[in-house]
């Protein structure tokens, strides 16, 4: 089986080689490279050139204008030619071992998917922890638990995933606008009802921790939230418009995503009864927790809860002593 390795890059260049260079040292050497720049400013063209001089069999270099991540897939898909297509972020790492372990997987026919775990590293490859990488709880029908978690995320990022050209052939090219960043949601969504995506829980790279990505700040602003709640909705009505393409029988619900209705509710900051005992039984329920998380989160939740009653109460009472006091 070949590979063909998209990596998307956007002002990158300081981290370009450790992620070309992790793919050279594969031990499954069955592959070919292909590096989308996406209109980068800084001297991300002379790191690929380079990179493309040493390694001329192996490296395809493409450089476009600015469009994004979904834009940049969509470039790296239609120049591939591999059986299977696997994502590495400009700023991630893969382990030796990744492909062999992947192309393993991919011997089982049914499978049309492979996603893994990653360890965070910090901008130096230094492993930032000691503890073991997060394990998804996901079995080999994800488009059940999509259906039933409401497009929750809860899955690898970019740097994780791999799937038979077959399969994404029925997802691209997709949109680039919508898909402008996190387009690794789009296809993990997307191919979920495709066939059967295998998660091996196995650490097989690096996700690089560092000031420029997306996940790096611990403090989320409001503005953030919002952007993210914006994000979820609008992934929802692409992920049932390609069900209905797909002529799929149902469709995603995002009353059972936990995720967004308990942020949902936070923003609101008013008591509701009926609202807080539909999120308990979401938390109760939800697979994605462990059992002893399930408590932990049903007490965290109910605390905000009674803080947001005792606030309210108080706040309404001060008015109306003002008001009696006028």
């Amino acid at each position: 089986m070949k590979f063909s390795i998209i990596i998307s890059n956007y002002n990158y260049a300081r981290y370009l080689n450790a992620a070309i260079e992790s793919v050279i040292a594969q031990s499954y050497q069955n592959f070919e490279i292909i590096v989308v720049d996406d209109g980068s400013k800084d001297n991300s063209r002379e790191v690929i050139l380079k990179l493309q001089e040493k390694y001329p069999n192996k490296i395809k270099a493409i450089f476009q204008e600015n469009q994004g991540q979904g834009g940049a897939f969509n470039t790296g898909f239609q120049a591939s030619s591999g059986e299977i297509i696997a994502f590495l972020d400009a700023d991630d790492v893969w382990k030796p071992n990744k492909l062999q372990q992947i192309v393993e997987v991919f011997q089982q026919p049914e499978i049309v998917g492979v996603m893994h775990l990653l360890e965070e590293v910090d901008s130096d490859g230094n492993l930032l922890t000691t503890k073991s990488p997060k394990r998804y709880k996901l079995g080999e029908d994800l488009a059940k638990i999509v259906i039933q978690t409401g497009n929750a995320w809860n899955f690898p990022p970019t740097s994780a995933l791999s799937y038979r050209r077959s399969i994404l052939e029925q997802v691209f090219p997709i949109d680039p606008v919508r898909w402008r960043i996190w387009a690794d949601g789009c296809l993990i969504y997307s191919t979920a009802f495709l066939g059967k995506i295998k998660t091996i829980n196995l650490v097989l790279g690096g996700y690089r921790i560092h000031g420029a990505n997306n996940h790096a700040s611990a403090e989320v602003t409001s503005e953030q939230i919002t952007k993210a709640l914006l994000g979820v909705e609008m992934t929802n009505q692409y992920v049932n418009e390609f069900l209905e393409n797909i002529n799929y029988p149902h469709r995603v619900d995002l009353s059972r995503n936990l995720q967004l209705r308990r942020e949902q509710y936070y923003q609101q900051k008013t008591w509701k009864f009926g609202e807080i005992c539909a999120i308990s039984r979401l938390i109760l329920g939800w697979r994605f927790y462990y059992w002893y998380e399930k408590i932990y989160y049903l007490m965290r939740f109910w605390a905000k809860n009674l803080n947001i009653y005792f606030r309210n109460n108080f706040l309404y009472s001060k008015k109306n002593t003002k008001q009696f006091a006028e």
